[in-house]
């Protein structure tokens, strides 16, 4: 899996925030911006890592396995 390490960044970000608005404004990221990233790692991994609600994201299965990793490379 050859994944940037900025795109590790974004996604513990938003991991950590629980929402995109939330982890866009802690990076000083537009939300748009941030979703796109998002959705572009997503497709690169074959899955989605989060579940997008009104009130914020929950992770999915594939995103609770990659935030232990994240975090180490943090």
């Amino acid at each position: 899996m050859d994944i940037s390490w900025e795109d590790w960044r974004l996604f513990l970000a938003v991991a950590e925030a629980g929402s995109l608005s939330g982890a866009a404004r802690a990076l000083r990221l537009g939300q748009p911006t941030l979703s796109r990233r998002m959705g572009l790692l997503e497709e690169r991994l074959d899955g989605p890592l989060f579940v997008r609600r009104p009130d914020g994201v929950t992770p999915t299965a594939l995103a609770e396995r990659l935030v232990p990793v994240a975090r180490r490379m943090a």
